[in-house]
C-alpha cells in the first residue's frame, strides 16, 4: 500500500497549509454566483423588506425606530451587526446570530410572529451558500420611469431567430458540417488554427461518457477502432443515440432543473414515494425523442393535455417536484402559498426561457424588461395547481371491457331488489309499524363468551389471518391442543374498560349474542387496544387497524339487527403488552326526519316521506336484507382498477388551503402577502410577445364563443409559440443548455441567465442556427446531438497549440477541446460498470442506498439525506433549478477513493472480473484493467510501474492466500484514483 500511503500523505499535507487561509477567509462572504443572487432576490430579500425593515433600516434610522443599532438593509450592514456584533458569519448558520434570533431561540425577531420553517430554511441555506448579496450599502438608483417594452425587445435573446446563411472561412477542409463554419470563420479572424481530430480511441470514450455516462467495452473500443467504413462515427451516434442509456444520461441534466426530488425538504422531509414517475416520465420522453416542445408542454399542463395518459400526468411532476413545507400555521398559509408558486414560476422561467422571472416578485426587475404585473400574472397561471398522488388507471381500456361486462351480470342482482322494494318492502314495512312496541324495548345481551389468544409472527399477520372462530363460532370447540377454549365472562359489565386480554402480536375473539322481539338499529360504542374486527351475523360491520391503548367511545357502529337472536363476533388484535376492551350499547332511536314521518298518520304522509321511511326501515327488513347481502356479495367480483399512485400537479390538487382565495392570485405590494393590490389574472410575458400578438390568441380558445383556455395550457401554447410568443428563446435556450452539455461550456456560459445581466453568446449566429434547426426538425434533440457530435469542433483534440494559447487562452472559440470532469453520478456509475456489477435495472422506485448497483439516477433523492458520493463530486441539493453544476477539486474526493468500503469492494469486483481466467498472465491483467477503465493501452513506462506495484504489494501481503488477489484489487483502486479515470478528453 505504499503508492496510496504516499497519496495519502500528500494530500493530508495539502489539506494542513491549506487551513490557515482557509481560517482567515471564513467569515467574508462568498463572491456571489448568480444562483446565489438569485435566491436571495427571490427568497431572502422579500422577507427582510417585509418583516425586518420597519426596524433595522436607513428610513428605520432616520425616524429614530432603530433598534439595536443594527441596520439589515444592505450587505456590509449584516455583517457588520449591532449592539451584539456580526449578524451573519457566512458559510456558518450556526455562528450566525441571525439564525438564532428568527429561531426565537435568544432575540426574537421579528417579536410578534415567528417565521414559518420554511423561511427560517431559506435563510439557514442562505448563509450555508456564503450569504450572497448583491446589496453594496449605496443608494439604488431609483426606476421611477415605465419598462419600456419596445426597448426591451432589442435585447439580442427576444429578437426573433436570425436566419442568415453562415459564413464560408477559408480553411473548408476542416469543415464537416455547418457548425464548423461558424466556429472557424471566428478562429481565423483571431488568426488561431484549430486542434486536428483526437484519435478513435478518444472519441468512443468521449461519445459514450458523453451519450450514456457509461465507459465502452474493449470490444466497442476495438471494433470502432478498426472499422474500415468511413460512416463508423455516424453509426456510432445513431447507436448511442437509439440505446435506452442515452435518456438515463440526459434526463439527469433535466433534473437538475427541475430541481427534483422525492421528499418535501425543509424540518419534516417527508418522503414522496410516487415523484420518481417524473424522473422515469423524463428518461423515456428523451429516449423516444419526445418533440422538446411537446416535452415543455406536458410539464407545464399535461394533466389537462392528457388526462388519462400516465406520461402527461407524470410530466407535470415538473412543478411539484419544488420544496414544500408540511408544517405551518393557518396564518403562515397564505405567505407558504405565494412561495411555491414563487418556487414554480421561478424554476419554469430559469429552465426554460433562462430568465430570472422571480427578481420581479417584490418589484419591477432591476435589470430586465420584467414588470412585477406580469410576474404576477403569470403566477396567476399556475394558480389553480396544487400537487398530490393521482391515482392513475394502467389498463382503462381493459377494465372499461371487464366492468361492462361485470355490469351485464350484475344486473339480475339490481332488478330483483328494485322489485322487492317495489312490490314487497311497502307491505312490510306497513306489518311492522303494526307490531312495532309504543315503547323502548332494551336488547337482551348475553354474557361474553371469549377465547385467546391466537398467536401470529408479526401483528399484521395477526390482524389479517383468518382463525377459526372467523369461520364458524362454536362455543364447545377447543384449539390448540385443549390450550385454547371458550370461556364465559359473567363478570364482564358493559360500559367498563376490561384489560384482561393477553398475547403480543396476537389475537383474541369475543362472542355474545343479541336478541330483540322486532328488526330495528342498535348502536354500539367501542373501545379496543390495539386493533378490532367486528362482525354481525356473519357480516363484517368495523375493521380498524390502530395502534393504542383501549378507552370508551372510540368507534361508534350503528348494528342492523334482525328480529329474533342476533350472533355478534369481535376480533381484538395486540402489538405488546396488556390488551383491553370496551362495549356499550346505547338506547338506539330513529333519526329525528325518520321520528317526525313516523308521528304521521300513514295517510298523511307524501310520497317523499314515504320513499325516506322505506329506506330506512329497509336494512332490517329480512327479505330486503337477503336480496341486499346476495348484491353485495356479488359486488365482491367486480373488476378492479390496476391504480397506480404519481405524485404530479394537478387542477384543484391539494395546496395550503387558507380560504376563498385559496386558489387566486393578488398583485403583491413588495411581495407581501398582506398587502394586496388587486386580483391578478392569468398572463404573460409582455416583451417575449411580438407587437401585433395578443394574450388573448392564446387565452381564448378559436370556437364562435372564444371559450377561455385553460390557463397552463395557455401559458404552454405561448411558451411554444416560436411566431408570436416565446418559443425562439425557449428554443435559444434548450440547444445552449445541449452545447454546455457536450462541451463543458455554453455558448453563453451562463445558461439559466439569457437577461442582460448573463453573459453575451460567443457565437450568436451559431446559437440562432442551432434553434432554427432544432425548430425545423420538429423540436426533436437527437438530430441536433447527432449534428454537433459530427462536427469537427466536436471532435477535436484536447492538446494546445501556439496560435490558440497565444489568441484565446480561455478558449472561448473552441480551438481546442477542454478535459471535462465526469459528474458525481456518472463517476459512480462508471465504478460500477467497470467492476463489472452495474444492474441494468431500469424505472421504478429508487433507493437511499449508495451501495445499490442500479444508476445513480435512480437513487433516491432525499432533500435531507442525499447520497455521500454524490455530494462529494458536486451533485446538487434539489432546492433550486440546477443549469450549470459547480465543479470542486477537494481533498475529501481523492480520500473517499481511497478509503471507502464502497469503493473498496467495486475494486475486489473488479479484479474479480479481470481474474476470471486464471491462466492470465499478468501483463494481461494489467492491460485489460486499463482497457476496461481507461479504454486504452498502457504504455511501456505504466505496464512496467504497474506491474512493480502489484509485487509490491502482493508481497506486503506475506503469507496471506489472497494476497495476489488483495494486491490486484489494490491496483485496480490505483486506477480509480487517476484524475483520467474521471476525466473525460
Amino acid at each position: 500500500m505504499l503508492m496510496i500511503r504516499f497519496c495519502l500523505l500528500s494530500l493530508l499535507g495539502i489539506i494542513t497549509l491549506s487551513q490557515p487561509a482557509l481560517a482567515v477567509e471564513a467569515t467574508k462572504p462568498a463572491e456571489p454566483s448568480r444562483e446565489g443572487i438569485q435566491f436571495f432576490e427571490s427568497k431572502i430579500r422579500p422577507v427582510l423588506v417585509n418583516e425586518c425593515y420597519e426596524c433595522h433600516s436607513l428610513d428605520a434610522k432616520k425616524n429614530n425606530k432603530l433598534e439595536g443599532k443594527l441596520l439589515l438593509d444592505s450587505g456590509p450592514a449584516m455583517l457588520k451587526g449591532g449592539d451584539t456584533g456580526a449578524t451573519i458569519v457566512p458559510g456558518d448558520p450556526k455562528q450566525s446570530l441571525l439564525m438564532a434570533a428568527i429561531r426565537h431561540e435568544s432575540f426574537e425577531m421579528p417579536p410578534k410572529n415567528k417565521l414559518s420553517e420554511q423561511v427560517i430554511a431559506d435563510f439557514e441555506k442562505w448563509i450555508q451558500m456564503g450569504a450572497p448579496d448583491p446589496r453594496d450599502g449605496k443608494a439604488p438608483e431609483l426606476k421611477t420611469e415605465k419598462i419600456d417594452i419596445e426597448k426591451g425587445r432589442q435585447f439580442w435573446s427576444f429578437q426573433p431567430l436570425n436566419q442568415s446563411p453562415p459564413p464560408v472561412p477559408r480553411n473548408k477542409t476542416w469543415v464537416t458540417n455547418p457548425i464548423d463554419q461558424y466556429i472557424l470563420a471566428k478562429q481565423e479572424a483571431a488568426g488561431i488554427t484549430p486542434n486536428e481530430m483526437a484519435s478513435r480511441v478518444t472519441l468512443i470514450r468521449r461519445v459514450f461518457i458523453d451519450l450514456w455516462g457509461l465507459p465502452p467495452e474493449p470490444a466497442d473500443v476495438e471494433s470502432f477502432v478498426n472499422d474500415p467504413d468511413p460512416n463508423a462515427y455516424e453509426k456510432l451516434i445513431d447507436r448511442l443515440l437509439a440505446g435506452p442509456h442515452y435518456g438515463e444520461r440526459w434526463a439527469r441534466h433535466w433534473l437538475d432543473l427541475a430541481r427534483f426530488a422525492e421528499s418535501n425538504g425543509y424540518a419534516f422531509d417527508l418522503d414522496r414515494p410516487s415523484a420518481y414517475h417524473f424522473r422515469d416520465f423524463v428518461i423515456k420522453a428523451l429516449n423516444e425523442d419526445m418533440p422538446y416542445d411537446q416535452f415543455i408542454r406536458l410539464q407545464i399542463a399535461g394533466d389537462q393535455l392528457g388526462p388519462t395518459d400516465y406520461m402527461s400526468q407524470a410530466a407535470t411532476g415538473f412543478l411539484a417536484a419544488g420544496p414544500f413545507t408540511s408544517q405551518q400555521t393557518q396564518k403562515e398559509r397564505e405567505r407558504s402559498r405565494y412561495e411555491q408558486l414563487d418556487d414554480i414560476i421561478h424554476t419554469v422561467g430559469t429552465t426554460t426561457l433562462g430568465l430570472t422571472l422571480g427578481c420581479a416578485r417584490c418589484h419591477d426587475h432591476k435589470f430586465d424588461p420584467i414588470s412585477s404585473h406580469d410576474y404576477y400574472r403569470m403566477v396567476a397561471a399556475f394558480a389553480e395547481a396544487g400537487f398530490q398522488d393521482y391515482q392513475h388507471d394502467l389498463h382503462p381500456e381493459k377494465y372499461k371491457q371487464e366492468k361492462a361486462a361485470f355490469d351485464l351480470a350484475h344486473q339480475p342482482f339490481i332488478a330483483a331488489r328494485l322489485q322487492y322494494e317495489k312490490e314487497k318492502l311497502p307491505a312490510q314495512l306497513t306489518a311492522w309499524l303494526e307490531k312495532r312496541p309504543t315503547e323502548t324495548i332494551q336488547p337482551v345481551l348475553s354474557d361474553w363468551h371469549v377465547i385467546g389468544p391466537f398467536a401470529a409472527a408479526h401483528f399484521d399477520q395477526a390482524f389479517s389471518k383468518k382463525n377459526e372462530p372467523e369461520t364458524k363460532v362454536d362455543l364447545t370447540q377447543t384449539f390448540a391442543e385443549g390450550k385454547l377454549k371458550w370461556t364465559p365472562q359473567p363478570e364482564w359489565k358493559d360500559g367498563v374498560v376490561h384489560n384482561t386480554l393477553t398475547g403480543d402480536n396476537s389475537a383474541n375473539y369475543l362472542f355474545r349474542t343479541i336478541e330483540v322481539p322486532t328488526a330495528g338499529p342498535l348502536d354500539i360504542s367501542l373501545g379496543r387496544d390495539d386493533a378490532i374486527q367486528v362482525w354481525l351475523n356473519g357480516k363484517s360491520v368495523l375493521s380498524k387497524k390502530v395502534m393504542g391503548g383501549a378507552a370508551a367511545d372510540q368507534d361508534q357502529v350503528k348494528l342492523p339487527l334482525k328480529a329474533g337472536k342476533n350472533e355478534l363476533l369481535v376480533k381484538i388484535v395486540n402489538a405488546t403488552g396488556p390488551s383491553g376492551f370496551y362495549f356499550q350499547a346505547k338506547e338506539t332511536t330513529p333519526p329525528d326526519n325518520i321520528q317526525k314521518i313516523l308521528a304521521l298518520p300513514s295517510a298523511e304522509r307524501d310520497e317523499k316521506q314515504q320513499a325516506e321511511l322505506l329506506k330506512w326501515y329497509a336494512p332490517y327488513d329480512e327479505g330486503w336484507a337477503e336480496l341486499n347481502d346476495a348484491e353485495q356479495e356479488d359486488m365482491k367480483k367486480h373488476p378492479k382498477q390496476d391504480l397506480m399512485p404519481v405524485f404530479a400537479a394537478r387542477k384543484g390538487g391539494a395546496t395550503y388551503n387558507f380560504g376563498p382565495d385559496s386558489r387566486k392570485v393578488y398583485y403583491l405590494v413588495r411581495g407581501n402577502s398582506n398587502r394586496k393590490d388587486g386580483l391578478a389574472e392569468p398572463g404573460f410575458l409582455q416583451v417575449l410577445m411580438t407587437g401585433e400578438a395578443q394574450e388573448k390568441q392564446w387565452l381564448l380558445d378559436d370556437s364562435p364563443k372564444a371559450k377561455p383556455v385553460p390557463p397552463r395550457v395557455a401559458f404552454a401554447d405561448w411558451l411554444t409559440d416560436t411566431s408570436q410568443g416565446a418559443g425562439h428563446l425557449l428554443a435559444r435556450v434548450m440547444v445552449n443548455r445541449m452545447w454546455h452539455h457536450h462541451f463543458g461550456r455554453g455558448i453563453v456560459e451562463t445558461p439559466s441567465d439569457f437577461g442582460t445581466q448573463g453573459f453575451r453568446p460567443t457565437h450568436p449566429a451559431l446559437l440562432d442556427y442551432l434553434a432554427t434547426q432544432l425548430i425545423e426538425n420538429n423540436w426533436n434533440l437527437k438530430p441536433l446531438h447527432k449534428l454537433i457530435m459530427q462536427s469537427s469542433v466536436y471532435r477535436e483534440s484536447g492538446a494546445t497549440n501556439a496560435s490558440g494559447k497565444e489568441h484565446d487562452p480561455e478558449n472561448h472559440l473552441w480551438w481546442r477541446r477542454p478535459a471535462l470532469r465526469m459528474d458525481a453520478e456518472v463517476i459512480r456509475d462508471h465504478l460500477l460498470a467497470v467492476s463489472g456489477t452495474l444492474d441494468p435495472k431500469m424505472f421504478g422506485p429508487g433507493t437511499l442506498n449508495q451501495e445499490d448497483k442500479r444508476r445513480s439516477i435512480y437513487l433516491t433523492v432525499k432533500r435531507d439525506k442525499l447520497i455521500p458520493i454524490l455530494q462529494l463530486f458536486d451533485a446538487p441539493d434539489a432546492i433550486q433549478s440546477i443549469g450549470k453544476r459547480n465543479v470542486t477539486t477537494v481533498p475529501p474526493q481523492a480520500l473517499a477513493m481511497m478509503n471507502s468500503p464502497f469503493i473498496r469492494k467495486l475494486a475486489e469486483d473488479f479484479a474479480k472480473r479481470v481474474r476470471s481466467d486464471d491462466q492470465k498472465k499478468l501483463e494481461q491483467l494489467v492491460d485489460e484493467v486499463y482497457a476496461i477503465a481507461l479504454s486504452r493501452k498502457p504504455s511501456p513506462e505504466e505496464q512496467q510501474k504497474m506491474l512493480e506495484f502489484i509485487h509490491y504489494q502482493t508481497e506486503s501481503y506475506g503469507e496471506n492466500p489472497q494476497a495476489n488477489a488483495l494486491a490486484l484489487a489494490d491496483f485496480c483502486q490505483l486506477i480509480f484514483c487517476m484524475n483520467e479515470f474521471i476525466f473525460v478528453d
